[in-house]
């Protein structure tokens, strides 16, 4: 099977954002396929509220302007940063911020672009950690409307040191 379309679903803080890239490029380029390098961004709103997410710091209070436009701005440097990582690493791939939830956001997404692969990481935490921390490999796998590729940490130390 040649894929068509693959998206990789990164959190560029992650420490697991490189191995993702490599394979997800390799991947696209061995099938000339296209290639979307995405990052979801937290409702400011929400992140604020409850401290989860939350890129300013700031928790229990609602945004301010200053909050807002801080955030306006933090989003485009991601997004430039996105694009600029997706022009360096492969022709037809681009980069794009996401807002809203990760898992329901990167599977609308796949099926907006009738997507045939998501490649993302996974820190492979157990039952317990997974529960209190949140997996979000874990629902985008149930989330999805194509296959997944889960890069761990180990492939991803391979795959970037080669």
């Amino acid at each position: 099977m040649k894929f068509k379309t693959i998206i990789a679903a990164i959190n560029v803080d992650d420490d697991l954002a490189s191995g993702v890239l490599h394979t997800a490029a390799m991947l696209a380029k061995r099938d000339n396929a296209a290639l979307w390098i995405v990052d979801v961004w937290p409702d400011l709103q929400y992140a604020m509220t409850t401290g989860i997410a939350d890129p300013l710091g700031a928790t229990a209070m609602l945004p301010s302007e200053a909050n807002l436009e801080a955030d306006r701005k933090a989003k485009a440097a991601r997004r430039d940063e996105l694009e600029k990582t997706a022009t360096e690493l492969y022709s037809k791939a681009q980069g794009l911020v996401l807002d809203g939830d990760p898992a329901d956001q990167v599977a609308e997404f796949a099926r907006e672009k009738d997507a045939d692969l998501i490649v993302v990481g996974t820190h492979q935490k157990g039952a317990w950690k997974a529960l209190l921390d949140g997996a979000i490999s874990r629902d985008i796998a149930r989330e999805a409307p194509c296959a997944i590729f889960l890069v761990p940490k180990s492939f991803a130390e391979k795959i970037t040191s080669g």
